[in-house]
């Protein structure tokens, strides 16, 4: 599975984000340590978010992360710094993996660095110096942090600004074969290395000495052609295997000819689709954590006390097993008492058999039966001897203690980790988040002939809505009321009644009449080019509205009924609130909704325990005001 964006995905990224240059910095969000997102108004395209994930993927993301309220000491910096700068230009450094934005602000410029490799960072620079980054590194002949000069990495080939003449001459210089020439001299990185030797049809094992004039003719085009496609021509896609997602690409790759794709109108949304997939690493349990490093140091403690124990009585054995040599040398040792101690420790350590003298303490160590025992020499035989044993019961006796605390530690460990099963089961069944597509910034269902339809949010998606996504194949479709969102039903020329009147229907859900406990009403849908937000004279029009010039197509007596389903999108689990034709042929779960008298968020909260997913995801989908269910299907 991919780990990090290439060289070639960020040529095509910064391309992409050409929509940001003219616009203004808004805010500077960072959180998690290794996150970053830049809110950006741009002159043309409103707001954008860019975002760059745990420092190894950036794009404009279609949905705002979760962000803490409180913004770290990073971010608060880095706004009274760049907020209200205008971005100038974007670009990626000499096909490195690093890609800048030029911001001027007043008479100061900044230049943003984003860098995508060695782990990854943000650095913001002016004046050739470094006002602040995500990660402060020093190398040995480089350094990251905040008062120093800020050096791009050595620059390397640069594929970008190539001509036939230099690529030919680098490859001709490479002692490699054809990929690893590719990868390293030209400096595509592997996998479009591999791409290119593909398209070219030259083996890539092959020698770079020994390709022929032809064969570097056709690697050069080809590669020509892949930097083409990556800057004018992206079609970018998520790549899968057995349903799971293993890559995601700017443009369709040979390389992954027999795999099963999955297409994306930005390559932003691919990479958004793609990060989304990951698994979230598991939670460490601190306390869980705590319990286990505890019960380790008490059984080695108790393991320690038992060694001791144990020692003491082996040595009161070997006592007794040579007890005449004993008796003889704590005989000859008698003679130290009274001495002073430098004259008992000279004494003493010529007595055979002894090792050390500690007149302090009147004790002396010796070998006795192989064992190095300490003798008290004020003492007989029996008197070293209970002493030891003494000692002993007194280690047996800590242990007795250590082993209780022991027990303690096993219990309490044993109902943690029930606790954390438990509350994993929860999260695995109740709540687990499923994934996100890009249409779900909007309200959305997709019709029994399988189009998909949106509505706005609000006045400010009602306008992104329509100038994004309103295509002339399409059909625009309002309620009969004012103020409810626009709505629009993708390839809508193709529709049939039925799919007409479930995004009629849909549209008509999500206004003002649910609310007002409505049980049917009117709706109508007209042609992308009968959509206007020219107001003309004495007309004013404000934002969310849109003015209709022509016939309006209307459908009268339309039930005020959804259904909220479980279906499956993409190999996905998704749920879905549509008008019912759209949606009973293809759930095995489900509730009938219609405007009633139950409180809308404990309805959610009730749908969301029921499917198994946060609360959020059911409460974005239910249309506005009071419900009430009428139905379940396979559902408790």
């Amino acid at each position: 599975m991919k780990g990090e964006m290439s060289a070639f995905d960020i040529l095509a990224m910064t391309s992409e984000m050409q929509v940001l240059v003219g616009g203004y910095l808004d805010k500077i969000f960072h959180w998690d340590s290794r996150n970053v997102m830049l809110r950006i108004n741009t002159p043309s395209d409103g707001r954008k978010e860019l975002v760059l994930h745990d420092l190894r993927w950036l794009y404009m993301s279609p949905e705002r992360p979760d962000i803490p309220d409180i913004p770290s000491q990073f971010a608060v910096h880095l706004r009274k710094v760049l907020t209200n700068g205008r971005i100038t230009s974007v670009y990626q450094k000499e096909f490195d993996r690093v890609i800048i934005l030029e911001v001027q602000k007043g008479p100061v410029s900044f230049q943003i660095v984003i860098e995508l490799f060695g782990g990854g960072n943000l650095i913001v620079i002016s004046e050739g110096k470094i006002v602040g980054s995500v990660v402060s590194r020093r190398w040995r002949h480089r350094e990251i942090r905040p008062g120093a000069d800020y050096t791009f990495p050595q620059a390397r080939f640069d594929p970008t600004s190539m001509d036939d003449s230099s690529f030919y001459q680098a490859v001709r210089g490479s002692n490699s074969d054809a990929v690893r020439t590719l990868a390293t001299a030209i400096n595509t990185g592997g996998q479009t290395a591999e791409e290119v030797c593909k398209r070219a049809e030259v083996d890539k094992s092959t020698n770079a000495k020994e390709l022929t004039d032809d064969d570097i003719r056709r690697l050069y085009d080809s590669l020509t052609l892949m930097i083409e496609e990556a800057v004018n021509n992206r079609r970018p896609r998520e790549v899968l295997k057995d349903g799971r997602s293993i890559d995601v690409t700017p443009i369709p790759l040979e390389l992954y000819a027999s795999e099963e794709t999955r297409d994306y109108q930005t390559f932003s949304d691919a990479i958004y689709a793609y990060v989304s997939s990951f698994e979230p690493p598991e939670k460490e349990d601190p306390e869980l954590a705590r319990l286990q490093r505890q019960l380790e140091r008490q059984r080695k403690a108790i393991e320690a006390q038992d060694a001791e124990a144990h020692s003491f009585v082996e040595k009161a054995e070997a006592i007794y097993s040579d007890y005449l040599g004993t008796e003889a040398l704590l005989r000859a040792a008698s003679k130290l008492r009274g001495m002073k101690w430098d004259d008992a420790q000279i004494e003493g350590e010529k007595i055979s058999g002894v090792t050390s003298v500690n007149p302090k303490n009147h004790t002396l160590s010796a070998t006795i039966s192989g064992k190095e025992v300490e003798l008290d020499y004020t003492l007989s035989v029996e008197g070293n001897a209970n002493q030891l044993y003494k000692l002993s019961k007194e280690f047996r006796d800590k242990m007795e203690g250590a082993k209780k605390a022991l027990k303690d530690t096993e219990e309490r460990l044993a109902r943690r980790i029930k606790e954390g099963e438990k509350q994993r089961l929860v999260e695995k069944h109740v709540a687990r988040k499923t994934k996100e597509f890009w249409f779900e910034r909007y309200k959305w269902f997709f019709t029994s002939g399988d189009k998909l339809v949106m509505s706005g949010r609000d006045a400010r998606s009602n306008d992104q809505l329509i100038k994004r996504h309103l295509k002339p194949a399409d059909r625009y479709v309002h309620a009969d009321l004012h103020g409810a969102p626009s709505a629009i039903i993708k390839e809508g020329e193709n529709a049939t009644e039925r799919e007409l009147e479930e995004a009629c229907t849909f549209a008509l859900a999500h206004s003002k009449a649910w609310t007002a406990g409505a049980s049917e009403g009117a709706a109508y849908w007209v042609l992308p080019d009968q959509v206007s937000k020219m107001a003309q004279a004495g007309e004013f029009v404000p934002r969310g509205a849109f003015i209709i010039r022509g016939r309006r197509n209307y459908l009268y007596h339309l039930r005020l009924e959804l259904v909220v389903g479980e279906v499956d999108y993409q190999g996905s689990k998704k749920i879905m609130c549509a008008p019912p034709s759209a949606i009973i042929d293809r759930s095995s779960k489900y509730v009938v909704i219609r405007p009633g008298k139950s409180n809308r968020g404990k309805i959610s909260s009730k749908l969301a325990r029921a499917f198994e997913v946060p609360e959020e995801e059911i409460s974005r989908i239910l249309p506005p005001g009071n419900m009430e269910i009428i139905e379940r299907v396979g559902l408790e």
